[in-house]
């Protein structure tokens, strides 16, 4: 080996390279602060090694980005790699502030060590903005919300700050060219930058060598760094790399739904940043440039002074200036972000928002995993989801009027109650309430509509009234019972085709009590029996084609025409005009599929409706009940 290294050094001259390492010595001894550096630097190596294979994959577009990273996630090694990615990020910010708050609490920003000083504390906001710049690139609902909440940020600095908001965004809002910028500076400019920065930084501390920690009571002899310091270098680097390792083998780095503006959201800016956020609430207006950029430029500049203010300062009162610097910015950073956390803890809107933001992520990746992403990319998986897309055109068209809300409230709620609640609408239970004369009236069905006095309403009276001892009403209740079950037939939903089949009798014997013994022909139309206009046509009730007709224009005479309606609107009046109706053809069939429970289950393999969708369905007291809930 020995006459192998000669060999190497005959023709590298390696061996005066590594002098400066081999040389190195501790003024005071080795100790556990000293190991803030060391660790810092692997850590950075690792993101980097880390980030040229994740660029491996990786396609920087918003019709492909999403669709690269889950894509990368969907491997054990693919997760792993993007799970070290990113909780290393967040270490070495973390291990960023240990180290500064090290070197005030040691002086070891005291001359001859200026410049490594200066050019560490410049390597602070430059990987923040390092890691800002990454959290956007998969094109996820937080990241680009919270990319463009940055943008606004430094939007608001006086005469620059327009300019840097387009160069950041790469126009007024985001889109590719935000995507295209934002790669350029997270794995181009920002490393090339911190490339720098740790040249002139190492090269510094290796020209003056490590300075002494404070002044020990009992004088220590220098020692040589290796192997004493090394040794607890890597035993600190174990601790943090096995926790970084360990966070990414059991939760891997988040993935949030594409990003849809039309989606839900109320962006907030990772940990790092919760003070700034916080502190804007304090500056508002015309004064928010104070926040987000007077005062870190302020700290900044006092961080970067430190050497010459320590060195005024009498040795006296250095120390304690030192502490201050430390506690007090450690107690102002913790008290704005714990603040800022507390006040979303408390916030009901953001909370729900939250876990909206949650069950959208965990909806799009089921669909990615199940489905090929289109071309036009992942932001159509959920945009073409009925079970994503139903609430929000439920909520925007219909919850002025209508819940959609189980027992228990959970669901849709209208503030103004005007019309049924139209949760589990067409399954035999919500039909069997329908038909009784005790619930009809009721404001879950019509009890805030005038059909709460109408034919219908007097027929159920009549009918239970007629039915005078207990027997006749059980049996009657046998009889609506027959009937729900008859009319949810109508529906056709794939998920109870067994169902239907197997209850193929039941379903006979309430066709025909509908014809016959309880006359209900004499007003509505089924089949081949009755007549249009005097009621709402009960063939197919309940199945895509009637629910769509319904919703594009109640009153057409298979439904309620002329007064008959009770104030619903034709969303889509002018099927030829699609751009002059409240709803287009797409967002029609969205909403018929979410009332009607049908889309990609990953626990069914039926499909429900051309798009193929499959439904989701669950007994209740023994009857299909819908689970669609928002």
């Amino acid at each position: 080996m020995r006459r192998f290294f000669d060999w190497l050094d005959a023709r590298t001259d390696y061996r005066p390279l590594l002098r400066p390492i081999r040389n190195r010595v501790l003024p005071s001894g080795p100790s556990w602060w000293l190991t803030s550096a060391s660790c810092l630097l692997w850590l950075f190596a690792i993101e980097l090694v880390t980030g040229l294979a994740l660029m491996a994959t990786y396609s920087p577009s918003m019709a492909s980005a999403w669709a690269s990273v889950h894509y990368i996630s969907q491997s054990t090694a693919g997760s792993m790699l993007r799970g070290l990615h990113y909780y290393t990020s967040h270490a070495l910010i973390l291990a960023f502030l240990v180290h500064v708050a090290r070197v005030v609490l040691t002086a070891a920003f005291r001359a001859p060590r200026e410049l490594i000083w200066v050019t560490g504390l410049l390597l602070i906001p430059l990987m923040i903005a390092w890691a800002v710049t990454g959290n956007p690139l998969s094109a996820n609902q937080k990241g680009m919300a919270q990319i463009e909440v940055e943008a606004n940020i430094l939007g608001s600095t006086p005469v620059v700050g327009p300019t840097i908001r387009r160069i950041l965004i790469g126009g007024d809002t985001p889109g590719n060219l935000t995507l295209t910028h934002l790669y350029f500076f997270h794995v181009g400019l920002f490393p090339m930058l911190a490339f720098a920065l740790l040249a002139v930084h190492i090269s510094q501390v290796y020209r003056h060598g490590l300075s002494p920690l404070g002044q020990p009571r009992v004088e220590r002899r220098a020692m040589p760094y290796w192997p004493h310091q090394t040794i607890r270098n890597l035993a600190v680097l174990s601790i943090v790399v096995g926790t970084v390792v360990l966070l990414s083998w059991r939760f891997g780095a988040p993935l949030d739904a594409p990003t849809d503006a039309n989606l839900p959201q109320m962006p907030r800016p990772e940990w790092y940043f919760r003070w700034l956020f916080e502190l804007r609430r304090y500056f508002t207006g015309q004064w928010e440039f104070v926040a987000t950029l007077v005062v870190p430029l302020v700290v900044l500049i006092y961080f970067l002074l430190l050497p010459i203010v320590d060195r005024i300062v009498s040795r006296r009162y250095a120390m304690l200036l030192r502490l201050l610097t430390v506690f007090v910015g450690i107690g102002i950073w913790g008290w704005l972000t714990f603040a800022s956390l507390a006040a979303d803890w408390n916030d009901a809107g953001y909370l729900a928002t939250q876990r909206t933001s949650r069950d959208l992520a965990t909806r799009a990746r089921l669909l990615a995993d199940a489905r090929s992403i289109p071309i036009e990319g992942a932001v159509a998986l959920l945009r073409n989801d009925p079970k994503t897309q139903g609430p929000l055109l439920f909520q925007r068209h219909c919850a002025s009027c209508h819940s959609h809300a189980d027992e228990q409230g959970q669901g849709i709620v209208s503030q103004q109650v005007s019309a049924p609640n139209l949760y589990g609408f067409g399954t035999p239970r919500w039909i069997a309430g329908l038909l009784d004369p005790d619930k009809l009236a009721l404001p879950n069905y019509f009890g805030n509509t005038k059909l709460a006095d109408g034919e219908m309403a007097g027929k159920l009276h009549e009918l239970f009234d007629a039915a005078v001892t207990d027997a006749e009403r059980a049996r009657l209740r046998e009889q609506m019972a027959l009937v729900a079950r008859a009319l949810a037939a109508e529906a056709r939903l794939p998920a109870s085709a067994a169902a239907d089949r197997r209850d193929a009798d039941q379903i006979a014997e309430g066709i025909e009590l509908m014809r016959a013994e309880l006359a209900c022909t004499d007003c509505h139309r089924h089949r081949d029996q009755g007549d249009l206009g005097s009621a709402p046509d009960l063939s197919g009730y309940g199945s895509r084609e009637w629910l769509a007709g319904m919703i594009s224009n109640p009153q057409h005479e298979r439904f309620y025409p002329g007064d008959r309606n009770d104030r619903m609107p034709a969303f889509v009046h002018d099927p030829q005009h699609p751009g002059q109706n409240i709803l287009n053809p797409r967002e029609l069939e969205l909403l018929v599929a979410w009332l009607r429970g049908e889309w990609y289950d990953d626990q069914r393999s039926s499909t429900g409706s051309a798009s193929g969708i499959a439904a989701e369905r669950i007994e209740v007291d023994g009857q299909p009940e819908m689970t669609a809930r928002h």
